[in-house]
């Protein structure tokens, strides 16, 4: 008998713990409650990001974006950054440097240099 009560005794102290943790768990998950949004990502971003998980110490991938959101609210410029990447401005509004360093390249035919050239000389962006 004495070998029962005891086991009732551990089990209730258990339960008691375990509403405890239970109560305590939900008044910590109203304070912050999180909404859950889906994304769809080729399979190589989806890697990307768990390598990110795994070099960076994240938790988990809600860890990475919560933590990416609040660098682009600290600094958004990031995000402006990231709305025109890979277009960007060019470094200079030379014509003939952008030319020149084209061509520089040889990576280029003739015709699509003069192509560029007409094209940069029919562009209001750019100087001479």
């Amino acid at each position: 008998m004495g070998f029962l009560v005891k086991k009732f005794k551990k089990s209730m102290r258990a339960f008691v713990f375990y509403k405890i943790l239970t109560i305590f768990g939900k008044a910590c998950y109203s304070m912050h409650t999180m909404s859950t949004i889906n994304i769809s990502l080729p399979l190589e971003n989806v890697r990307m990001i768990d390598t990110f998980i795994a070099r960076y110490g994240f938790a988990n991938r809600s860890e990475l974006f919560r933590s990416l959101i609040r660098l682009v609210s600290h600094k958004p410029a990031l995000l402006q950054d990231a709305a025109t990447f890979p277009f960007s401005s060019p470094q200079t509004r030379s014509k003939s440097t952008i030319l020149k360093e084209f061509a520089q390249t040889k990576k280029y035919s003739k015709s699509f240099l003069k192509d560029l050239e007409t094209g940069l000389s029919e562009s209001s962006y750019f100087s001479k």
